[in-house]
């Protein structure tokens, strides 16, 4: 009797597990009409998988199907075409070196007048953006000139040469020139860049590396001795710059006068011409001792040959009989 009470108890608990797990998944195709009940099938199926002892009973629950073990799994991706690539970058030009051109201009031109012109020369100067560097006046007995240098920035050289040509009367010459110093300059530029980058690497030895003072002292000369090259190489590299930036004009202003003797003629006297004259014989006197006493082997051979002229004229005839 109790072992058909423990029967009943365990077929009823697996019939309940079974139903728990129906309802949570879905009833199965072996369920009609949505009713509670098993069909004789199942019944029969349920009957020979229970125990018929005492010993425990451990409910099997029923295999997932594939679809049932991953019912949110996603379908993978279609395989996407392969992009091709991008052609790799095309390799920058280098930027062309500007060209350092150093101009300088040679004009000299016939004025009207020379003061009204050089002072003319100085506004259009001023007005191009340049200066008067030097100016030299100078008169003589026929004319009158004026030689200024200006220095004018390299854009305004020729609008400043075409206004200067405006008051000329004749031109006597025009001339310019052009100086490439473009390979200087940038030969420059790469050494003192080479140059400071030594410097600093000295720099830094001597702050981390110099442990002894024979090491401080050799950094120092070495700092020095670079600092020296950088300096003097920046002092030309600056000089060239100024020189390209700034271009020059050497120009000559000059007018004809009529012709006046110079009022400063100096005129000697009677006395300083006596004076000179003594001076001057003084010194023709000194010179004649002092080529006679260059001469004297030839003076003493002479003086032989006169003193003995009768004798020797006598060896001559006796040769000739």
């Amino acid at each position: 009797m109790k072992q058909s009470i423990f029967c009943f108890a365990t077929i009823f608990a697996l019939l309940f597990t079974v139903g728990c797990q129906f309802e949570n998944k879905g009833a199965p195709a072996s369920f009609e009409g949505g009713s509670g009940y098993a069909t004789p099938a199942t019944e029969a199926a349920t009957a020979e998988s229970a125990p018929t002892d005492d010993a425990d009973f451990q409910a099997v629950a029923p295999q997932s199907t594939p679809e049932e073990e991953q019912p949110n799994q996603t379908p993978p991706p279609p395989p996407q075409p392969k992009q091709p690539s991008n052609p790799p970058a095309e390799k920058q030009p280098e930027q062309p070196i500007a060209r350092q051109i150093i101009k300088t201009a040679e004009y000299r031109i016939q004025v009207e007048n020379v003061d009204k012109s050089s002072r003319r020369a100085n506004e259009l100067a001023m007005k191009h953006g340049g200066f008067v560097s030097a100016s030299e006046l100078s008169n003589s007995s026929y004319e009158t000139s004026n030689r200024i240098t200006i220095r004018v920035p390299a854009a305004n050289f020729d609008a400043l040469l075409g206004d200067l040509g405006s008051d000329a009367l004749h031109t006597v010459f025009k001339r310019i020139s052009s100086q490439d110093v473009t390979e200087e300059y940038v030969d420059i530029t790469t050494r003192l860049k080479t140059k400071k980058e030594v410097r600093d690497r000295y720099v830094e030895i001597l702050r981390t590396k110099a442990k002894t003072v024979k090491d401080v002292l050799d950094a120092e000369e070495q700092i020095r001795i670079i600092q020296e090259e950088i300096e003097a190489k920046e002092g030309r590299l600056r000089y060239l710059k100024d020189q390209v930036g700034m271009s020059t004009i050497n120009l000559e202003l000059f007018q004809t006068i009529e012709y006046r003797p110079d009022p400063n003629a100096f005129h000697e006297s009677f006395w300083t011409k006596l004076i000179g004259g003594l001076k001057n014989g003084w010194e023709l006197l000194q010179g004649i001792v002092i080529f006679i006493v260059n001469i004297w082997p030839l003076l003493i051979i002479g003086g032989l040959l006169w003193w003995k002229r009768r004798w020797v004229w006598s060896k001559i005839r006796r040769k000739q009989a």
